[in-house]
């Protein structure tokens, strides 16, 4: 599997500092399992198991969360020989190695958990297979399956099954909004979104208006902190019904 799309670094310093909501932990957990990418840099972000913490003193304030995690890097590539904070060393306290927080840890003998082609953290969440899910028509080629019951002031945690051709109303975000691609692809002004791929937008995007262009259903897990904001009266009419 081929990720184009990954992380941003302020969504994986919040991440590794533990301060996003539970649906948007366990939907990077997803992402983790297919992106090496953003798990090395999350690997990073933790400080290699807290061993390279100290040295972070001397960063200034206004470093960035990019600089904060190359940083990171380059102390592992300075340390990593002999030191025991090699990636390889079973000592970063990665997400695969954890196992403290089930919606992040991969581990292994679990089988009796595992849904083919769903990556664990979702696949202990779901009753069933992907086509076998009480999906819930809400609009025509739209269902979805809800996997939390809070309300919708305070966000959304949800799959989304869209149908071949099926054009989402234009919106915008006013805090973080995360999609995790399970099967399909779409495309909108940000780029093509494909299997393994994570949007990860917030209130400094512009609207965007996803269109799905597979030839199978689009099928996406989507965490969002708050309402999304419709930019069209339909999609407005229709935001109580979608439920993000």
């Amino acid at each position: 599997m081929t990720v184009s799309h990954h992380l941003t670094d302020e969504t994986i310093l919040d991440y590794s500092a533990g301060s996003l909501i539970m649906s948007m932990e366990t939907l990077i957990a997803c992402h983790l399992t297919v992106c090496s990418h953003c798990r090395l840099r999350a690997e990073l972000a933790d400080g290699i198991g807290g061993g390279l913490l100290d040295d972070f003193e001397s960063v200034p304030v206004s470093a960035s969360p990019g600089d904060l995690i190359a940083r990171a890097g380059s102390m592992a590539d300075r340390d990593a020989p002999g030191s025991g904070h090699s990636l390889d060393s079973g000592q970063s306290g990665g997400l695969a190695e954890s196992g403290e927080d089930d919606h992040r840890a991969d581990t292994a003998g679990e089988s009796a958990t595992l849904i083919s082609g769903v990556p664990r953290p979702l696949a202990r969440l779901l009753p069933a297979p992907l086509e076998d899910l009480p999906w819930r028509r809400i609009a025509p080629g739209i269902r979805r399956h809800n996997l939390s019951n809070q309300p919708r002031r305070h966000g959304a945690f949800q799959l989304l099954r869209l149908e071949p051709g099926v054009v989402l109303s234009a919106h915008s975000h006013a805090d973080r909004e995360l999609t995790f691609l399970v099967k399909g692809s779409y495309v909108d002004e940000i780029g093509h979104f494909k299997e393994g791929d994570i949007a990860d937008l917030d209130g400094h995007h512009d609207a965007h208006r996803p269109v799905v262009d597979s030839d199978v259903p689009c099928i996406a897990l989507i965490a969002t902190q708050s309402p999304v904001r419709f930019t069209g009266l339909v999609g407005k009419i229709m935001q109580p019904f979608v439920g993000i």
